[in-house]
């Protein structure tokens, strides 16, 4: 058996909260950013909201997913 190998650590409920934030801001921002592409080329004016979600979600949801992967390398590096 290697002496590396460990069993999965659970994952606090704090952590799931903010990986699933994370996770529904970028669905989110996708859609608006959707929206703004299929009104666009409809012809249409898109409401100026769904911009700023898609400006300001997306970027916000990167980087909260960096986090969670940097957060779980050194957990897995303090093994």
């Amino acid at each position: 058996m290697n002496p590396h190998f460990s069993a999965p650590q659970t994952v606090s409920r704090g952590w799931q909260m903010f990986n699933y934030a994370a996770m529904a801001m970028a669905v989110i921002a996708l859609i608006a950013l959707i929206v703004v592409l299929i009104s666009k080329w409809a012809g249409g004016t898109p409401w100026p909201g769904f911009n700023w979600i898609s400006m300001i979600a997306l970027p916000a949801a990167f980087l909260m997913m960096g986090t969670s992967v940097l957060r779980s390398v050194a957990i897995r590096r303090r093994l």
